[in-house]
């Protein structure tokens, strides 16, 4: 493989951002708020005009605040001057203290004229107060002729009707939006404000060199004039709309020759809509075509772009969305693409490109020309919130289909803060024929970023001669012949190169097979690099280099891939001659970045030299005749028997040698590669770590022999033994009482005895692998042949690792909504289940049952529990007989082609009437000896009381004592030293007299 590799700064486009040009302003005056690249021809001079709303006043200004134009020379000084107007104030009438000068700016291109407004002019009297906004237009050399061309008098919202009025001119905030037409003709104002915040856009020209020719009613245009109705409910722009807050214009838009105005109105039927507009009449500009915003909110129209994307010479239009959101998306702010269909705009689509998450990406977009000079224009979108605040700015470019949605080039400048507020572009301010971007942010800062050269190099690889033969004398020290060939289109640059052989083997760990012969470079004898010099574009020059082949190679199967790029070698950079420094161009990131051919070896044993054509087929069987079942082999495992061999059968008659054969084998889980055997040596095979592939094949580079057998054995990891416990609580029941109906019953208890029956699954040796599903089968006496109840399923639960639900769930039972279902998962199947009952040990084989399937999730430790109901009625109708319920669980796997030998095993119950339950009481013998001990315990307790004198009377001369008891009162009036003392109680006790000596 040949390689040269490109080294560029930007990956996909070419402005360059390590020689970016930064102006500075004063912090706080909003310096980088608006934009504009301006060329002066007298003297000739190319500009960078920057409005600052914020800065401080001049010196005859009384107002603290007013704004400012500054312009800065493309030069790396930081360094702007600010341009000297408006220099002057009444108080009585004006007020210029916040009146954001410099609020937009724009030029009318080489040689044209600089329009900047401030839209927060005011005009006040003593009983009024209006924010009119005002313009200002310069000459090309930025100075102001006060004639009808320049001066700063464009503020035509001041004397009319309705000047003092918010619902008329009152705030008519002019100069917001502010453009000019491409063909130096008009200048063009939008009024937000205008008639209740609806927003007005007038068209206005004053060339003398037109009234010279006769041409008198030339304007002004404006939409809507004094005349029109804007209150009309059918309008089509309504109040609140704020149209002419981003302005463009442009021809070959809706027709080929007219002039169409295109104005923004964020704030239309709050979602925003853009208005193109075009003259008729005298003074009127009419609604040709609206654009609606897609979404609530989004502030479609804040910005707007003309330009041509497609290169069909019909103008597209660019529409900014910055706040436009999807819910539960990351999108934050979007930019519409309209692609023009020859002025047919109504069955449009727009391409919508999406900004990351409040980001306010579109909040500006900008035609920045053609960039990458592939004669198709560009657009840059701002987003001055991305990236948590600090601002990106994203190019994309325009295509032969409209425009291409992935960026070619993001830009971010991690030192401001909302970068990518203002964009200006679309003119060359270095000389080198490819146009620059200016970035305005509100951190008072701009920057510029400069187009470097796009260089083509057109690259040809060639091979001589174009196979390899072993058989002519191909080897180590030569085989063939590599020639690369470069050119380019652009600027005289040097050109280096990197070759490097069968790059795509050794970045699998493979040697190379082919090595450069040169001696040039002893480093390495796979790699080869050097310089060329292109002195003229479409003159190329080629470099030459001997190959040979190394010995013993194996791989003569695939091809020797050959790649060839190329790169610019960085130089010393020199200063231009306008005093900036050289940046290096960059290589078309548009065209392939190799150029690839590819050398294949004559095939041996195949009639086509370049394809061989085999005819490999493939045919097993089993080692040892097992025995099937449907026709698939099953292979029962046993502690004795735990391998496996299966014989492999590989032919290839009447084909052609196949190189690098390989046979790919997939087991199950439960088996593992254990080994392969051949008897003549010639197939080997490799497996994975855990044995459940391996790949097999030849010791030969090719499969030549038309016939081979090997074995392939295998082993079971291990043996799954489930031993299932059974139990039925209570283990024998009763039934009796009358028959009752279904609809009768009103509890659960109604129904007859409760059994509960509980399945245990234990593992007795636990696997080293996870086991196959296992299924629990319980086949459940539901009913008799009569369709009448014998056990009525309740509820199903489970204990164990994971949850189980059984099924099917159609057989868990409510009556009459009393009895809640828990399973969910349960699916009717019936077969026939006998029922067993000792009067004459008849068998009936017409009781219907159903089988419950229960997956187990976790095969150790796992419990299924039923509790269900013995009906009482259906076995009351059937009397002096004795029931057995059995019921047989039993296991299944399902992994396919391999048996599980579960034993059969029998739950049995015993039913029985109440009467028969009593006949078995307690014997009359026990009885007896219980009374008679009841009897002997009573006559002991009565001995034993007796003796203690329970039974003794009192007498008459036995000595009772008797006391005499006086009362006096709880509480005395209090003594001390003899004296009564007056307030104070002393609290008594009862007194006791005991006549008798003996107990006083």
């Amino acid at each position: 493989m040949f390689s040269c590799l490109i080294l560029c700064g930007l990956r996909a486009f070419n402005l360059d951002t390590r020689h970016v040009i930064r102006k500075g302003g004063e912090p706080g005056s909003l310096f980088g708020f608006s934009l504009a690249l301006h060329q002066q021809v007298n003297p000739n001079k190319v500009l960078l005009l920057i409005g600052a709303p914020r800065a401080k006043a001049l010196k005859n200004q009384k107002s603290n605040v007013t704004g400012g134009l500054f312009k800065c020379e493309i030069s790396e000084s930081d360094n702007c001057e600010r341009i000297e107007f408006d220099n002057d104030e009444d108080p009585r009438q004006e007020s210029k203290q916040d009146q954001w000068m410099g609020v937009s700016v724009q030029s009318q291109g080489p040689g044209g004229k600089v329009v900047t407004c401030a839209h927060r002019y005011q005009k006040h009297s003593r009983v009024s107060q209006s924010v009119l906004g005002r313009c200002y237009v310069f000459s090309q050399n930025l100075t102001i002729n006060y004639d009808d061309m320049d001066g700063g008098q464009w503020k035509f919202c001041e004397g009319r009707r309705g000047e003092t009025d918010h619902a008329w001119y009152g705030v008519c905030q002019q100069g917001l939006g502010v453009t000019f037409t491409k063909d130096y003709h008009y200048v063009v104002f939008g009024a937000p404000g205008a008639r209740n915040w609806k927003g007005m856009v007038r068209v206005e020209q004053k060339n003398i060199t037109l009234i010279e020719r006769g041409i008198y009613n030339d304007g002004p245009y404006e939409y809507e004039n004094d005349n029109d109705n804007f209150k009309h409910p059918n309008n089509p722009v309504s109040a609140h709309s704020y149209l002419g807050f981003s302005l463009d214009t442009g021809h070959h838009i809706m027709k080929s020759r007219d002039l169409t105005v295109v104005a923004g109105a964020p704030r239309a039927n709050h979602k925003g809509l853009v208005a193109l507009l075009k003259k008729k009449f005298i003074e009127q500009l009419v609604v040709e075509q609206l654009l609606h915003g897609p979404g609530l909110g989004s502030s479609f129209g804040y910005d707007v772009a003309v330009v041509d994307l497609n290169g069909d010479g019909w103008q597209d239009i660019v529409v900014g969305a910055p706040y436009f959101y999807m819910k539960d998306t990351d999108i934050g702010g979007a930019v519409y693409v309209y692609i023009n269909t020859a002025g047919q705009w109504d069955n449009v689509t727009p391409i919508r490109l999406n900004g990351t998450k409040d980001s306010v990406f579109g909040l500006a977009v900008e035609n920045i020309g053609d960039v990458n000079q592939d004669s198709f224009n560009d657009i840059a979108v701002g987003a001055p919130q991305d990236d948590e605040g600090a601002g990106r700015v994203y190019i994309y470019h325009g295509s032969a289909q409209g425009i291409k949605t992935t960026p070619a080039q993001v830009g971010k400048e991690h030192s401001l803060r909302y970068f990518g507020y203002s964009l200006a572009g679309n003119m060359d301010l270095d000389g080198n024929s490819y146009p620059d971007l200016a970035v305005g942010s509100l951190s008072d800062a701009a920057l510029i970023y400069r187009a470097r050269p796009i260089v083509n190099i057109r690259k040809n690889i060639t091979v001589s001669p174009e196979e390899i033969d072993l058989s002519v004398g191909c080897d180590s020290s030569f085989c063939f012949t590599v020639k690369a060939c470069f050119n380019y289109t652009a600027t005289s640059y040097n050109k280096s190169y990197f070759i490097e052989a069968d790059g795509d083997r050794r970045k699998q760990g493979l040697n190379s097979r082919v090595i450069f012969l040169t001696k040039t470079h002893p480093e390495s004898d796979v790699q080869f690099n050097g310089t060329l010099e292109l002195q003229n574009q479409n003159a190329g020059q080629c470099v030459s280099i001997n190959v040979g082949l190394k010995d013993n190679i194996k791989d003569k199967m695939r091809s020797v891939v050959f790649e060839v790029s190329a790169e610019i070698i960085k130089a010393k950079l020199k200063k231009m001659g306008n005093g900036l420094p050289q940046i290096m161009p960059v290589l078309d990131a548009t065209q392939p970045r190799q150029a690839v051919t590819e050398v294949n070896f004559v095939k041996e044993g195949c009639k086509n030299k370049r394809i061989c054509y085999s005819n490999l087929k493939m045919e097993n069987s089993l080692f040892v005749y097992l025995c099937s079942a449907h026709n698939i082999p099953e292979f029962k495992l046993t502690y004795e028997k735990k391998d496996l061999a299966v014989k492999v059968t590989v032919t290839n008659k009447n084909g052609d040698d196949a190189y690098e054969a390989k046979l790919v084998g997939k087991f199950p889980e439960i088996l593992s590669y254990s080994g392969v055997r051949s008897s003549n040596k010639q197939i080997l095979c490799t497996a994975n770590h855990n044995g459940s592939e391996a790949d097999c094949l030849t010791s030969y580079s090719y499969f030549k022999v038309r016939y081979v057998f090997f074995f392939v054995f295998f082993y079971t990891r291990s043996l799954f033994f489930y031993c299932p416990i059974s139990e039925a609580k209570p283990s024998q029941v009763s039934f009796g009482g009358v028959v009752r109906a279904e609809t009768a019953m009103k509890t659960e208890e109604d129904a007859g005895s409760l059994i509960n029956f509980t399945f245990r699954i234990s593992n007795l040796w636990t696997p080293s692998i996870s086991p196959p599903p296992v299924t629990l089968h319980i086949h459940w006496p539901r009913d008799n042949k009569d369709g009448k109840w014998l056990l009525y399923l309740v509820k199903v639960t489970s204990h164990g690792p994971e949850k189980i639900a059984c099924s099917p769930q159609s057989e868990i039972h409510s009556l009459k909504d009393i009895w809640v279902c828990i399973s969910k998962n349960l699916v009717l199947k019936q077969r026939y289940f006998q029922l067993k009952y000792s009067c004459r040990y008849l068998h009936f084989c017409s009781v219907k049952c159903v089988v419950l399937k229960c997956p187990l999730q976790g095969i150790d430790g796992t419990a299924v529990e039923l509790r269900s109901r013995l009906w009482n009625s259906t076995f009351i109708e059937v009397t002096n007989c004795n029931f057995y319920l059995l019921f047989f669980p039993m296991q299944s796997w399902s992994a396919q082609n391999i048996i599980l030998k579960s034993p059969d095993f029998t739950v049995k119950v015993p039913v029985s009437p109440d009467s028969d339950v009593a006949q078995f009481g307690v014997p009359w013998w026990i009885i007896l000896i219980a009374v008679l001990a009841g009897i002997l315990i009573l006559a002991l307790m009565v001995f034993l009381l007796w003796k203690c004198g329970f039974f003794r009377r009192s007498k008459q001369d036995d000595s009772i004592p008797r006391y005499h008891a006086v009362r006096i009162k709880k509480e005395t009036p209090g003594h001390s030293d003899g004296k009564m003392k007056p307030g104070a109680l002393e609290k008594k006790q009862w007194m006791t007299t005991w006549i008798n000596d003996d107990y006083s």
